[in-house]
């Protein structure tokens, strides 16, 4: 069994240390190799891939909560709960540019950004508080608009009524 395949959490010499020898285990057969006489074992494909089921729960587009695990100058990476992480470069940080993430955040900070891309090789999270800015006004703007009444008034109307209201006189 290779140390990968022990857990999706627990780095593989640390996984190790959960066993003993002679300990009956779970695993599921991952490979067959007849001419080597090998057969790969894993014990982390009986149980739900963390990193699968959190893109599953919250889809590119939704905006998800974290904290601030570490910060450089950068951007920080943000724990997003179950081991995953997410990354928050300092350009996404919002509108106004920022040189240092430093400036803006600290580890421990909570974070509210948006889910904009994701990396399945290196099962990382891109994130965005700008993002998430964005669109909220944009949000706010067509709420606003859709709640303006269509009566089809303009600002020439509005003058013609000042100007024929009978308090003037």
């Amino acid at each position: 069994m290779h140390l990968s395949d022990i857990s999706w959490d627990v780095p593989g010499e640390e996984a190790v240390r959960n066993y003993q020898k002679a300990q009956q285990v779970e695993a599921m057969v991952l490979a067959i190799d007849p001419e080597r006489e090998r057969i790969s074992l894993g014990i982390k494909q009986l149980a739900k891939d963390p990193f699968s089921g959190y893109i599953t729960d919250n889809p590119k587009g939704s905006v998800v909560r974290g904290t601030v695990r570490e910060v450089d100058a950068r951007g920080a990476i943000i724990d997003l709960g179950n081991g995953i992480e997410g990354q928050l470069r300092a350009s996404e940080l919002g509108r106004d540019r920022i040189e240092d993430a430093r400036q803006v955040l600290k580890v421990g900070d909570e974070v509210e950004a948006k889910f904009v891309g994701v990396d399945r090789k290196t099962r990382s999270i891109s994130l965005s508080i700008k993002a998430k800015e964005v669109h909220e006004e944009a949000e706010a703007v067509q709420n606003y608009r859709s709640e303006q009444p269509s009566s089809g008034t303009s600002l020439g109307d509005l003058f013609k009524e000042q100007i024929n209201s009978p308090e003037r006189d």
